[in-house]
């Protein structure tokens, strides 16, 4: 009899227990579910659809939203209006999304982005990818827009642009083009002064100076299929817009080839003696 009270009485113990633990696990702040996510489109005309996400963009529905402009694609719209203004969270994956599509849609038709919300933007911000897009603060904005060569070009870059759409052509490798770009904006405009004032107008920048370039910092790298002269005046276009400018410069064109080339633009500024900060740094001040 003894042992039974003492089983019966532990019972009871530990079902006390498990009731008071289960009372601290209520009071526990639980973290938010993440919101549901849907892809919706309306189509506006036959050129132009406008693509809704709602909620959290992340590994779990970037694939949605993938597949759902991939099938859009294929109806050959001619401008894409991507509605955030209900995001509201994006990782990584969700903005691989965006640039993939950005990439394939590029030259055969238009992409923007409307009502990003400010923490999104701010991660476009970080990564260097907001001169990538053209994003709007409401869908009557982008759905007016006329595209990213809207922006007419100042005298310099329609030379400079006209110069490299003959040259890069004979170019056999991207840092091979990032150096005739370079040749080509010493000579002309805004790029050409601040070039020159950070001493590349004097330096040599025949092939022989760029065959020691690529020997001293490091292998070049192959071309590849893009236009170059193309995606370099739609983002030169794009920075200009960002800044609020009247028309494209060549500092727009000298920004917008640093980032398409990347390192290889950089490593043919330092076989020069100056840097894409410095760079920069001038075009700003």
């Amino acid at each position: 009899m003894s042992s039974l009270l003492t089983a019966g009485n532990a019972s009871a113990a530990a079902a006390e227990n498990f009731l008071s633990m289960e009372s601290s696990l209520d009071r526990i702040p639980q973290e938010p579910s993440p919101a549901a996510f849907a892809v919706t489109h309306r189509v506006l005309d036959d050129r132009v659809c406008v693509v809704t996400v709602e909620g959290d963009l992340d590994l779990a529905a970037a694939p949605q939203l993938k597949w759902t402009l991939v099938e859009l694609l294929e109806k050959g719209y001619a401008q894409y209006v991507i509605d955030l203004s209900q995001l509201t969270y994006m990782d990584s994956m969700g903005l691989g999304v965006l640039v993939g599509f950005r990439k394939r849609v590029e030259g055969s038709a238009q992409l923007a982005l409307a009502c990003m919300p400010a923490t999104q933007r701010k991660l476009l911000e970080m990564t260097g990818l907001d001169a990538c897009f053209d994003s709007f603060g409401t869908l009557d904005e982008a759905l007016s827009t006329n595209g990213a060569g809207s922006l007419p070009l100042c005298t310099d870059a329609a030379m400079a642009l006209g110069l490299a759409a003959t040259a890069m052509p004979f170019a056999a490798s991207r840092r091979a083009e990032a150096l005739r770009w370079l040749r080509i904006l010493r000579l002309h405009g805004e790029a050409a002064r601040v070039l020159c004032a950070l001493g590349v107008g004097e330096a040599p920048l025949g092939e022989a100076g760029h065959a020691e370039a690529v020997e001293s910092h490091g292998t070049d790298t192959e071309r590849d299929d893009r236009d170059p002269v193309g995606a370099v005046s739609e983002l030169a276009a794009r920075l200009a817009r960002k800044r609020e400018a009247a028309s494209v410069g060549t500092g727009d064109i000298l920004l917008a080839a640093m980032r398409f080339y990347g390192p290889d633009f950089d490593r043919v500024l330092a076989a020069h003696g100056t840097d894409r900060d410095e760079v920069i740094a001038r075009l700003a001040a």
